[in-house]
């Protein structure tokens, strides 16, 4: 069977002498593996649109008896030029991609996801001042879409309303959300979170789309109680997660 379809490049490797075998998140199939034979042939048309994060269009022969599809076109859909241009945008777009990979089961559509990695990816490429604000999105949005939405209002133990963020103090957060004074005071939170930094996440989550959190400016110590916060959650609900790639590469390059 001959698929046509759209389908952004999670990660690629090298095969026998000329070819590659990429990994891709499809828009109707989700991760589909294929074959680019000839992909790595300076002649090829297939190995300059076969780049991680690129959004693509793709015709691959679909076997439903093989683990492994033949790739036969690839023609990039939609540029993300700016991914290539500046660590911090690229470390967010392969952060972004690295983690679709870790939720995504092989063969299982997931539009939504679909949606929310080329959102992200477009604004992370556009983004003029902080690029990992789209990250932060993406990853509390993924959340989401995995069935373990943090709950930032009404404490996740007893279902009463949380303290409203204003005045100072930190608040204790469990492994699904924010816990309210008196379950806190039981020993029931793993952490604690500034009011500034949750603040920013409530934000993050009712924010309609990734574009609008880069025009957010963040201190540094918020972003990185974001960034922990929320790789926490992922780690607590996304089996085998660790460290990402990406993030190890782009520290020992700073």
């Amino acid at each position: 069977m001959i698929v046509k379809t759209e389908a952004i490049v999670l990660r690629t490797m090298k095969y026998r002498e000329t070819s590659r075998i990429a990994t891709l998140f499809t828009k109707e199939r989700g991760k589909i593996s294929v074959l680019a034979k000839g992909a790595r042939d300076g002649r090829s048309r297939l190995g300059g649109a076969l780049q991680p994060m690129n959004q693509v269009g793709v015709i691959f022969y679909m076997k439903e008896s093989r683990d492994l599809q033949l790739l036969t076109q690839c023609d990039v859909a939609r540029p993300f030029p700016g991914l290539s241009t500046d660590l911090d945008r690229m470390a967010a777009g392969m952060a972004a991609v690295e983690l679709t990979d870790a939720v995504s089961p092989a063969e299982e559509p997931n539009s939504e996801l679909f949606r929310l990695l080329s959102a992200t990816l477009d604004a992370v490429s556009r983004a003029t001042k902080q690029p990992g604000n789209a990250l932060y999105y993406f990853e509390l949005h993924l959340l989401g879409i995995i069935g373990f939405r943090p709950d930032l209002r009404l404490c996740t133990v007893c279902r009463s309303p949380a303290t409203p963020v204003r005045g100072g103090g930190d608040v204790h957060l469990g492994r699904n959300g924010i816990l309210c004074a008196g379950c806190s005071a039981k020993g029931l939170g793993m952490e604690t979170l500034s009011q500034t930094a949750l603040a920013v996440i409530q934000r993050l989550q009712e924010a309609a789309d990734p574009t609008s959190a880069t025009r957010m400016v963040l201190a540094a110590r918020v972003r990185g109680e974001i960034a922990g916060v929320l790789r926490r959650f992922l780690l607590g609900h996304v089996e085998g997660l660790r460290t990402l790639r990406s993030e190890s590469v782009f520290s020992s390059m700073l």
